[in-house]
This record gives structure tokens, sequence and C-alpha cells, in this order.
């Protein structure tokens, strides 16, 4: 077990980091609206980097519960997770069934994507879904706003036979209505968008883009990606994780996403504690260790798995 104190979250530093990378965005969104080729570049590199590190917020919100963090959680919904179109409700189903002990890598894990290996899902992974989450996100967004997840749920089904990934998670009432009116609000602001300032949409197309290739690139150093497993324990959290200390990996793992195994071992643990908590962990368990690989290895695809293992 670790110390208590890992587990408390700082809301200053949520705010004055989700906050400057936001203000990045902004700037850099309203730069490129003025902007010719080629210097269009600059402000688009600037209003993703901005997107990217604040919309990995939503990681936090889903995995710290903190009563501190309420008017954060607030601030998120109704800010970047306006632009990126996805409630946090989207994201959480999912990725807290990835964390889960029992269906972590196994063929239940809706977040563990059989890449490594497999040249045709690599590239869809990292070439192909970037361009097309923004329109599925938009898509989503449409049948929440009209209360149409019947509608949802077979458009989901149908792109997790057809294409292999899903769009959807299974919501209940609640959690539906909850939603409805965050699409509702995104939705207005899109039509909005249209009317008012049309020009802008080609740049915010590109930047989310851009923002989701960041995203996804991070996908294959995390985890193994090979095999699923039959069950999973707490163990396998950590075996099935890595953790690259190199600065380069900050590129599409900041946020203390490049602490993964740590995250894995303690998902509750907020993101400005992980780097002291990684540093506890090499002290005190051997096998921790162990999960920390180059980025490098991360790329080509570490083996490290014993051969007796269920995955």
């Amino acid at each position: 077990m670790i110390a208590r104190d890992y587990f408390i979250p700082r809301p200053a530093i949520y705010y004055r980091d989700f906050c400057f990378y936001l203000a990045l965005f902004v700037v850099g969104f309203a730069w490129g609206l003025n902007a010719s080729w080629p210097m269009v570049i600059l402000p688009w590199l600037l209003a993703t980097f901005g997107l990217h590190r604040a919309g990995l917020f939503c990681h936090e919100i889903v995995h710290i519960k903190d009563d501190k963090l309420r008017g954060f959680r607030a601030l998120y919904t109704w800010t970047v997770a306006l632009i990126v179109m996805v409630p946090p409700l989207r994201f959480q189903l999912p990725h807290l069934a990835h964390h889960r002990l029992g269906i972590f890598g196994t063929p239940e894990d809706p977040q563990y994507p059989l890449v490594r290996g497999n040249a045709f899902a690599m590239a869809m992974v990292l070439l192909v879904i970037p361009f097309v989450v923004p329109f599925t996100n938009l898509l989503m967004t449409v049948t929440a706003a009209l209360g149409a997840f019947r509608v949802e749920a077979a458009l989901d089904r149908w792109a997790t036979e057809k294409l292999g990934f899903s769009l959807s998670s299974a919501l209940t009432p609640e959690q539906q209505a909850e939603v409805t009116r965050h699409a509702r609000v995104t939705l207005a602001l899109f039509i909005a968008a249209i009317i008012f300032v049309p020009a802008a949409l080609p740049f915010y197309y590109a930047v989310l883009v851009l923002g989701w290739a960041l995203l996804t690139a991070r996908i294959p150093l995390e985890h193994e990606l090979e095999r699923l497993a039959e069950t999973s324990g707490r163990e396998d959290q950590m075996i099935d994780s890595f953790t690259i200390e190199s600065p380069l990996a900050l590129i599409v793992q900041p946020v203390g996403f490049r602490f993964h195994t740590a995250h894995h071992m303690y998902p509750g643990v907020p993101y400005h504690n992980l780097p002291a908590l990684h540093e506890e962990l090499k002290r005190t368990i051997p096998e921790y260790r162990d999960s920390i690989i180059s980025l490098w290895t991360a790329i080509s695809g570490p083996k490290r798995r014993p051969a007796n293992s269920l995955h």
C-alpha cells in the first residue's frame, strides 16, 4: 500500500495547468483564423498543443472523484468537452471498464486494441481514425441531442462489427439525460459556428484531426496490445503497462500519462503526484522496474511477458 497523501488532489494545480493549455488553444485558434499559408502552421500547432493537453484532463475527471474538483469538472465539461464534442460520460464508461480487474486486457476490454504486429490495425488507429473521429463525434452529438439512443446503439453495433471500434456505450436514463443536455449545447454552438463563422470550420477540423492523432499515438506506448487474456488480476495491471521516463514521451503523453504503470496500479492518484509515486514504486517494488522501457522499445514492440502468461 502507498501513503494516503498520494491520493489527495491539489485543485490549484489542476486549474493552473488546464487554464494554461486552454489559453494556448484560444490564442492559437484566434491566430489561425487570421493567418495565411504557410504561417498558419504555427497557430495550428499551438492550438492543437493546447487542446490536446487540455482534453487529457477528461482522464483525471473520470478517475478522481474528490469533491474538491467539482468546480473543475464543471469547467472542463462546459469548455473543452464542448469543443471536442465528447462529454466526460462518453469516455468514463469504457475507460473504467479498461481498468477493471477481470476485464483489463480481455475481449471485454473496450480500450485494448490488438494493434501490435497488425500493420492494418495500427494504420487504422494512427492514420485513419483521427480523420474520422470528428465526424463520428458530431454524429453522436446529433443522436444524443435528439435522444435517439436506440439509433446510437444500432450504429455502435454496426461500427463494432464492421470497423472494429465502438462509437458509444450503453447509458442509464440519468446518464442519457446528462449526455443529451451536453449534446444540445454542443450542437447549438456548432450550428452557430456554421452560421456566423463558417470559415473557421476547416481550421477547427484540422486542429481536431491533429489532436486525435496525438491522442491515438500514445496507445501503442502504454500496453503490449498483442494478445487477449481470459481474465486479468491486479498484477496484470503492472505487468502489461509501460512507463517511459524519456522527456520525449511528453509529446504524446503529457499530464502524467507516461507514468502509465503507476497509474494502472493506483488509478486514483492525481497526475501531479504520479512522478513521486513512480519514484517510490521504483524503490520498493523490484518488478515494477521491469515496466520502465525506452521510447524506442515501446515503439518497436516490447517482449517481456512470461511464456506461461494468459496473454
